[in-house]
């Protein structure tokens, strides 16, 4: 028992290194989405929107292009969009401009 436990543990924490990396990549999809279209449009709204749907939709393109290997994992798009709206909101909740 002790044998199997152990060699779950790497599996457990590959793992969650991999969903930071998904939470890590929708963050900056996010971020960098949300600063560019500001920067153009100046208006918080359309760069909130923007912002959200880039990095889910860069989530599912990913998600897609992993069918072919190691299949749709619906909790990696689950990261990835957590990783967007996480600095959606805080821009949003720190930003004071209209």
């Amino acid at each position: 028992m002790k044998r199997l436990l152990l060699l779950l543990i790497p599996l457990t924490m590959q793992s969650q290194v991999d969903k930071q990396k998904h939470f890590i990549a929708g963050a900056s999809i996010s971020g960098l989405t949300y600063a560019s279209t500001y920067a153009i449009t100046k208006n918080k709204n359309k760069a909130t929107i923007y912002s959200l749907l880039a990095s889910t939709g860069a989530g599912v393109l990913k998600e897609l292009h992993d069918i072919k290997t190691t299949g749709f994992d619906s909790k990696d798009l689950l990261y990835t969009s957590l990783g967007g709206a996480s600095v959606t909101i805080t821009i949003n909740l720190f930003d004071k401009k209209h």
